[in-house]
Order: C-alpha cells, then structure tokens, then sequence
C-alpha cells in the first residue's frame, strides 16, 4: 500500500481559510481538517491552537502582488489608459482576495494580527509608493500631464478597494454589482480626463 502523501501548512492554511472565511471564528478546528482531508490531531502538530491557526490563515499575502509588478513593467510602454485598466483588473481580483481576509482579521483581533501593519515600512504603503512612482514616471515623460502622483495614486487604489467593498456588500443582498471591466473603464476615463497631457498652444504668428 501506498504511503500517503504529506500535507503541507499551506494547504491546512487554505482549508482553514475557506472554513473561517465561510463560518468566522466559531467555526471548528475539526471542520478545518475535514475540509483538508485530515485527522484533527495532525492540525495541532503545526498550530498549538486554533487562534494561532486562524492568525495564520487569515493573514494577508503581503508580497508584491503580479499585478504591482505588471504596471512597473509596463511604465511609459503602450497606452497609459490601456496599461490602467488591464492591470487595474488584475488589482480588482487581488483585493477580492485581500479584502475579506482583512474584514476576518480586523472583526475578530488576535494578539499580533496587526503586526504587518506596525512594520516600519507596511506593504500597503509600499503598494502605495509603487503605483505613485508609475504615474510620477508616465508624467516625467509627458504622457500624464503634472499633479501630485500620490493623489493619484490615491483615488486609483482607493477606488478599486471601494469597488470590491461594494461588490461583496451586494453579492451579500444577493444583487447584482457592476461588472468590473465597465467599472475600470470608467474610472480610467475619468483619472485621464482631469491628468491627460495638454497639447502645446501654437504661437500666432506675426502680422
């Protein structure tokens, strides 16, 4: 008979967070090693307790996501408005992630579950950097006219954080949210309208 295979911490982490994510912090370390296909005893061998399971699962991936990298990769390539909504997607669907883990978290605090936050440089105000150093770019090439990238920077995330903070509002009344492509279409429009470049004005010329 074949032996079986070893589970690792990162699939005992992604059942705990499907169970926590669906039943909150009453859920049991015994529904958390059904969901993973395995005994309960074995859970205990990695995590002492199940509050120190749930830090754990409920922590967010703080490592730089794809789609931070994308739009570094893409400064002053294609079209700006392009580059703004196709990686703006792929933001759309990490915070979808991201967002129902902090809610988690943050409603049910665990001694240390903010820990991530206290770092001296927190990865949110790293994400919050990269981005202002994609618009800073596209300005110094001209492709954005000059304003405060931070700002921008500011309504571009925070609105795609608004977004999905909304999305899971409705899909809990069991309505029907804003697709997101017509969503980022919009917002990208809008950002352009008031940070597109001027065209030059053409000097009269002399009587």
């Amino acid at each position: 008979m074949s032996r079986p295979a070893t589970i690792t911490d990162r699939q005992i982490l992604t059942a705990a967070r499907t169970v926590f994510l669906e039943k909150g912090i009453r859920a049991t370390t015994a529904e958390v090693a059904r969901t993973a296909g395995i005994a309960e005893g074995s859970i205990f061998k990695r995590f002492r307790t199940k509050a120190e399971l749930f830090r754990a699962a409920m922590a967010p991936t703080f490592d730089e996501p794809a789609w931070l990298e994308s739009l570094v990769r893409r400064m002053g390539k294609g079209d700006v408005r392009t580059v703004l909504a196709e990686v703006g997607l792929e933001a759309v669907e990490f915070f979808r992630t991201l967002l129902p883990l902090l809610m988690m978290s943050w409603s049910n605090p665990e001694p240390g579950s903010c820990a991530t936050l206290e770092q001296p440089h927190p990865p949110a105000l790293r994400g919050l950097q990269r981005v202002s150093e994609f618009f800073a770019a596209e300005m110094a090439t001209g492709r954005l006219r000059p304003h405060d990238p931070q700002i921008l920077s500011r309504v571009f995330l925070g609105s795609i954080q608004n977004f999905v903070f909304f999305e899971l509002l409705q899909k809990a009344q069991n309505r029907a949210p804003m697709p997101a492509d017509i969503f980022l279409r919009g917002l990208v429009q809008l950002l352009w309208e008031g940070a597109q470049p001027t065209a030059p004005r053409r000097r009269k010329s002399a009587p």
